[in-house]
């Protein structure tokens, strides 16, 4: 049996494409152009069994005008542009390229805390301009301590980076405790205690209810005056608002955000942009050819295993209660 497939982008990587090519699968694209509409038009014209799903959020009212849909694979590792409770009700399962991306995100993740604890972009910019200015000192981060907010994949990997550089690293999860001793790693028994003991804070958790502004006014002043804060999960993580209030008064000394909670900002529209030693980037914590690469061919893989009936990696799916439907 052949399968349609509706990939939400203009394009696959070849590793991902040639496995559904391989398997028979005719393959559908939206273009840039089109976009989300493109998206959800075709869903409801087109007999897809499978989505292969990067950038566009896909509501339960698209996965509804499509009865066709058996599966939504992410070609990545967040979710929360899927809306999971509704394709749990149409016992459609998610899948996610879980550890695709991960040795990215976490270099990536290292690379923003090198950048503002030594203010290289401050640096750069001025210097290309004409100047020569080293009057801004910079933050040592051997000894001090990194804060984990999350520990994952990707934490795991930025931790041992963070262990190489001679840093003390700590670690946050409400389910930490499941996984026994994490040495050298050190478990930090809350988030405020976390915060409250970090040079060095770096944010791993997923996008839910229960996260969104899981860091505000009242987590930030925990920091320290020499804290760095970075974000390569997901941009609601954080209340921007007091995050931008804290920056703009020196409270803490920058942070490296490589995600928003709208992306792209609308001009104007968010209180970060502007701020003094703030390093800002558009999602690219996972672009990177061997992340683009590995997770398409998660993601087909993935997808291929459902369709078939064959069986899934035991965290890939975000509601494994509809495999047991």
């Amino acid at each position: 049996m052949t399968f349609h497939i509706l990939v939400t982008a203009a394009r696959l990587e070849d590793s991902g494409l040639a496995l559904l090519q391989a398997a028979g699968c005719t393959v559908d694209f939206v273009s840039l152009e089109g976009g989300r509409a493109e998206m959800e038009r075709k869903l409801a014209t087109t007999p897809v069994q499978g989505v292969i799903s990067r950038a566009i959020p896909i509501t339960g009212e698209a996965m509804a005008s499509c009865p066709t849909l058996r599966v939504i694979s992410r070609a990545a590792v967040g979710y929360d542009l899927i809306d999971v409770a509704g394709a749990t009700a149409r016992g459609i399962p998610v899948l996610t390229a879980v550890g695709a991306n991960a040795q990215s995100v976490a270099e990536y993740s290292l690379g923003l805390i090198l950048a503002v604890a030594r203010n290289i972009p401050h640096h750069n910019r001025l210097t290309q301009a004409g100047g020569w200015d080293r009057s801004r000192l910079g933050i040592e981060l051997y000894g001090r301590r990194l804060g984990l907010v999350g520990y994952g994949r990707i934490a795991q990997g930025l931790a041992r980076m963070a262990l190489a550089l001679g840093m003390k690293v700590s670690a946050y999860s409400p389910n930490l405790a499941r996984r026994g001793d994490i040495a050298p790693v050190i478990a930090a028994p809350s988030l405020h205690a976390l915060l409250a003991e970090s040079d060095v804070v770096s944010l791993h958790a997923p996008m839910n209810a229960a996260n969104r502004h899981m860091i505000g006014a009242a987590e930030l002043a925990l920091l320290g005056r020499e804290a760095i804060l970075v974000n390569t999960g997901r941009g609601g993580l954080i209340d921007e608002a007091a995050l931008a209030e804290v920056l703009r008064e020196g409270r803490i000394y920058g942070a490296g955000l490589d995600v928003l909670s709208t992306e792209p900002p609308p001009p104007g529209g968010n209180p970060l942009v502007g701020c003094p030693n703030t390093l800002l980037s558009p999602h690219m914590g996972a672009a990177t050819t061997v992340a683009r690469s590995a997770t398409a061919q998660a993601a087909a893989t993935h997808a291929l295993a459902v369709l078939r009936g064959e069986p899934l990696p035991p965290d890939a799916c975000v509601n494994p209660q509809v495999l047991r439907q």
